[in-house]
C-alpha cells in the first residue's frame, strides 16, 4: 500500500458524542490522499466502537487501554505517520471541506514555512456560531509576544513530518502542550496562518478552573525559557504562580458561559461565513443521521460587538 501524502493525528479520549461528526468532516474533504490515525487514549465510553465502525481504509484505529494523555499519544502518532506532512485534528471539531487542500497548497508554495494554521469558526451547542478566530498571518505577528502565547491553534496545525519528529511533544505537559512546543521551537522555525476559516472549533463549556490550570502551566513553561530565567523574571515567576493558584482555588466552582472573555483575535463573522458554516453543519448533521436542530442567530450576532475569550 503506497504511503499517503498526509497523516492526520487525532487521538481521542471519551469523545463518543462528537467523534463521528469529526471523522465524517475528514471523509468530506476535497483532498483525499491521507491517513487518519485514531489513537484511543483509554476511553471508557463508546468512542472506540465508533472509530472502528468506519470501513474506510484511510482510518487507522488502535487502543492499548491505557491513559497516557495527549502529548504522549501525539508522539505515538508521529512515530507511526507515513505521510510527508502531518496535520492535527481534535475529536470534537469539524474540518471545512477544503481545509487539507488549502493548507497543503500553502506549504507546497512556501518551503520556508514549517507549520501553518488558519482561521476558525468557534461554535457552541447545536452548531451555534459564536465568533471568528482571526489570528496574525505571518511569523513575526504570531511570535510577537511568545511569553503571552502564540495565536496558532493546535487543532489547525499542519507541517512537514520532519519538523514534528525534530521537536516532538513534551510528554510531561498535560495541558498547553502546543504552547510549550511553540516556545521551544519558534526561534528556529517559521509559522504562518491562512486567513480562510478552515475549522469549526467546538466550545460548548469551559470551566474557569481549567482555564487557570492552563495559564499556570503556561507560566511554568515560560519561566523555563532562557530569556525568562534571570533577573526579575524569577521574582515574577513566584508571584504569578502564587496568584494563579490562588485564583484557581477561588473560582474552581464557577463556569465560563458560552461567551468569550478577552481574546484579541476574536472577530464577528461575515454573513457569507455564517452561511458557509450553516451549510456545512446541516450537511454533516444530515449525514450523521440526526436532525439539524438549528439555533443560528446571525442577525443578533452581527449586531453585537464580539466579546473576547482566551482558549483554555
Amino acid at each position: 500500500m503506497p504511503s499517503p501524502v498526509l497523516t492526520i493525528a487525532m487521538p481521542f479520549y471519551n469523545c463518543a458524542a462528537t467523534l463521528e461528526l469529526a471523522i465524517r468532516s475528514l471523509l468530506n474533504q476535497s483532498y483525499g490522499d491521507f491517513e487518519v490515525l485514531l489513537c484511543d487514549d483509554g476511553s471508557d465510553d463508546q468512542g472506540l466502537a465508533i472509530a472502528r465502525s468506519f470501513e474506510d481504509p484511510r482510518l487507522i484505529c488502535w487502543s492499548d487501554g491505557r491513559r497516557l494523555r495527549l502529548a504522549a499519544r501525539l508522539n505515538e502518532c508521529i512515530d507511526r505517520a507515513r505521510g510527508r506532512y502531518l496535520a492535527r485534528m481534535d475529536a470534537d471539531d469539524i474540518a471545512y471541506p477544503d481545509r487539507l487542500a488549502q493548507q497543503l497548497a500553502f506549504l507546497n508554495a512556501h518551503a520556508e514555512v514549517d507549520l501553518c494554521g488558519a482561521s476558525a469558526m468557534v461554535f457552541g451547542k447545536q452548531g451555534r456560531p459564536l465568533w471568528r478566530f482571526s489570528p496574525a498571518l505571518e511569523h513575526a505577528g504570531i511570535a510577537r509576544s511568545p511569553f503571552r502565547g502564540f495565536p496558532l491553534w493546535h487543532p489547525l496545525w499542519m507541517g512537514r513530518i520532519e519538523w514534528f519528529r525534530h521537536w516532538r511533544y513534551d510528554e510531561s505537559a498535560w495541558l498547553a502542550q502546543d504552547q510549550e512546543l511553540l516556545l521551544r521551537s519558534y526561534r528556529e522555525s517559521r509559522f504562518a496562518n491562512l486567513p480562510q476559516v478552515l475549522l469549526g472549533y467546538r466550545r460548548e463549556r469551559v470551566t474557569l478552573y481549567k482555564l487557570w490550570r492552563y495559564k499556570l502551566l503556561h507560566i511554568q513553561y515560560v519561566c523555563r525559557e532562557p530569556e525568562a530565567a534571570s533577573g526579575t523574571w524569577q521574582q515574577l515567576q513566584l508571584l504569578a504562580i502564587s496568584a494563579a493558584r490562588f485564583a484557581a482555588n477561588c473560582v474552581a466552582h464557577l463556569e465560563v458561559f458560552e461567551r468569550r472573555i478577552g481574546h484579541q483575535a476574536a472577530r464577528t463573522p461575515t454573513v457569507a461565513e455564517l452561511q458557509d458554516w450553516r451549510n456545512l453543519w446541516n450537511l454533516l448533521s444530515a449525514w450523521y443521521g440526526r436532525p439539524s436542530n438549528e439555533t443560528f442567530l446571525p442577525s443578533s450576532l452581527l449586531q453585537s460587538s464580539p466579546d473576547k475569550q482566551e482558549r483554555a
